[in-house]
């Protein structure tokens, strides 16, 4: 996909999405020899207005790194900030963003993309070597018929995962196969077919010497080609992990008071149902043909609204499924996946368009619609490769929270009606004696 090229504002309009030096600046409250620093230093992009001199700076970007320097100056506002894309709170060994590049344990995870399955990585994301080491080649011949069952919904998917009277034995937790087993787990639960007990699906792992792929596995359910199933890998791999995102905070959160590995990945699941992380899929497929008709009439009035508060606001809003904080030149993982795909004119002309007025790139939620829509996948497919893809993330930030055990109890800065004190009359008497203080 072509790399758009920025546009030259027009106006200084306070609805403009670029900001010349001198805005920007002003903004920040420092000089202009300051402003380049942040440049060199990798904390804000500068752009090249094509024909002039002079770069322009993202709005949205300019705002954010405003906000994060009036925090560092403010513990208080520093100690919220971090809990909206602020300063890190918590040590792990799992995932880095850094150079607007994501890597799964030091290892690029678009090179990772390039061969490996969702198992090699998850393996590497859980610091262990699978007894049962995955075939990552397809097998030569097979019959491609399709499985019944179609994507279940988010909500249908948290019942079916967490339904049902099987018993969750602790004898499960120490068998080495059980992350991978649940791994699979989820992928029945996703995919809508019957879904195997977790004593079943483990019994089945330590019987057979090669494990097939989760992404043949789609293959044979979606009855997709050799070429599709390819796509279908990479995007699993390129949603394995994503640092300390929602669903993965929240399973961090349920693995450190030593609840089940079980009902910790469900966790996961559960913060995957709201609209804003893994519903936003659904709310971007749901606009697809009234965003992409408009061509190059302009931006799709409802497109525009939910671009607004992305494009002008200080905190992040997704349901347009553009732009992210944590990549302003664009997330590595939807320009691979995009990439993969047949050109499409009507999709190119909202990305530019987007682009120009906004400064915003493709989500990786966008993405994966493209994906959905490009391969002819059933409706929800979307959500099946970025939920079974971050499963294997849970697993990973849930036995390494577990391996710390550190309980995750952070405090709460009141903010409520303040409290009332009894009158003196009613005070509870002193004690007598001599009070020794400590």
């Amino acid at each position: 996909m072509p790399h758009p090229t920025a546009a030259s504002p027009t106006s200084q309009a306070d609805d403009s999405p670029w900001l010349s030096s001198q805005q920007a600046a002003a903004v920040l409250g420092v000089q202009r020899a300051s402003l380049y620093s942040y440049v060199s230093r990798g904390l804000l992009r500068a752009q090249s207005q094509p024909g002039q001199r002079g770069h322009v700076y993202a709005r949205a970007d300019v705002q954010r790194l405003a906000t994060q320097r009036q925090s560092v100056r403010n513990p208080a506002r520093l100690a919220q900030s971090t809990l909206d894309w602020g300063t890190p709170v918590l040590a792990s060994a799992i995932t880095q963003v850094e150079g607007g590049q994501l890597y799964y344990r030091g290892h690029l995870a678009a090179s990772l993309a390039a061969h490996a399955s969702l198992e090699e990585v998850a393996a590497l994301l859980w610091n262990q070597e699978l007894p049962a080491t995955p075939d990552v080649k397809a097998p030569t011949a097979h019959k491609k018929v399709a499985k019944t069952g179609l994507p279940r919904r988010p909500s249908q998917a948290l019942s079916a995962w967490y339904g049902g009277k099987e018993a969750w034995e602790p004898e499960m937790e120490q068998a080495a196969l059980w992350p991978l087993a649940l791994l699979q787990r989820m992928a029945e639960v996703l995919t809508g077919q019957p879904v195997t007990s977790g004593a079943r699906q483990l019994q089945l792992l330590q019987k057979i010497k090669h494990l097939q792929p989760l992404h043949i596995s789609l293959e044979r359910i979606w009855a997709t080609s050799p070429a599709h199933t390819d796509i279908l890998r990479q995007t699993l791999v390129l949603c394995a992990d994503h640092e300390l995102n929602a669903s993965s905070f929240a399973t961090r959160v349920v693995a450190s008071t030593g609840a089940s590995l079980h009902a910790s990945v469900g966790a996961g699941l559960a913060a995957l149902s709201g609209p804003l992380h893994g519903g936003m899929t659904d709310v971007i497929a749901s606009h697809w043909e009234d965003w992409h008709r408009a061509g190059r009439k302009g931006i799709a009035p409802s497109l525009r609204t939910l671009l607004a508060d992305t494009r002008l606001g200080t905190t992040p809003h997704y349901c347009a499924g553009f732009g992210h904080p944590l990549y302003p030149a664009g997330d590595p993982r939807s320009l691979h996946l995009l990439g993969l795909l047949p050109p499409d004119a009507a999709r190119e002309q909202l990305l530019q368009r987007v682009y120009q007025d906004t400064g915003l790139h493709p989500s990786l939620d966008y993405a994966l619609v493209a994906i959905q829509r490009s391969l002819g996948l059933p409706a929800g497919a979307a959500f099946v490769l970025f939920a079974l893809g971050r499963t294997a993330g849970w697993i990973a930030h849930a036995l390494e929270q577990r391996a710390g055990g550190q309980l995750i109890r952070p405090r709460a800065r009141y903010v409520g009606q303040p409290p009332t004190h009894s009158s003196d009359t009613h005070a509870a008497p002193r004690p007598s004696g001599r009070i020794i203080r400590f």
